[in-house]
């Protein structure tokens, strides 16, 4: 496996969040995935380009179970053997996941993309990996933040530098990571991702 460089020097200074917490959400294209995060073991939905796919990451990096964060049952999502990653033109997400995973029981879940769409596309990010989380921590981590989030990637100066400087992947941030563990960010003021800075801390 190759490592993006760039993706984890960013992760690194923006995010601070330990290695075992580096978790691929976005992907340039299909070469990016099996580049850097790993076989695509099964194509869900064909196309030009493949419209879903299952991907079996090459590693599990080393879990530092000193961090509280790894005693939360939700997180052993972060580095399932099996992820489903869909073009981000592609909204069939619940019946693809399905066909994926038959046995999940998604009866109180939606499936989403821990990245929006919106922001991969101005990134240039044309996969995204989808997890099953409730309407409500879906619903609490939209909103406010999301549309910041297009708006800064929108300037002038960041669309030019995401052109001139295009990242072939990109790992959660802790905002992300609240969201996959299907926990509230909190709104507008984030309340929810500051309380989860605990969680990321050595015990």
């Amino acid at each position: 496996m190759e490592i993006d460089a760039r993706a984890k020097e960013k992760v690194l200074e923006k995010s601070g969040l330990p290695p075992c917490l580096h978790i691929p959400i976005a992907a340039r294209n299909e070469d990016a995935i099996i580049r850097f995060i790993g076989k695509i073991s099964d194509i869900l939905v064909t196309g030009s380009p493949n419209k879903a796919l299952l991907v079996s990451p090459y590693e599990v990096p080393e879990i530092n179970f000193r961090l509280p964060i790894w005693q939360i049952k939700a997180s052993a999502i972060f580095h399932y053997s099996k992820q489903v990653w869909v073009h981000v033109d592609y909204s069939g997400y619940r019946k693809t996941f399905i066909k994926a995973f038959p046995n999940e029981d998604l009866t109180d879940f939606v499936l989403d993309h821990i990245m929006n769409r919106r922001v991969a596309r101005l990134k240039g990010f044309n996969y995204l990996r989808i997890v099953p989380i409730s309407r409500v921590a879906n619903s609490c981590s939209g909103g406010l933040t999301e549309k910041w989030g297009v708006e800064y990637n929108n300037t002038p100066y960041m669309r030019e530098r995401n052109k001139k400087y295009p990242d072939f992947i990109q790992y959660a941030d802790l905002a992300d990571i609240v969201k996959m563990l299907d926990l509230k960010t909190g709104g507008s003021f984030q309340d929810g991702v500051r309380d989860a800075i605990k969680l990321i801390e050595e015990c």
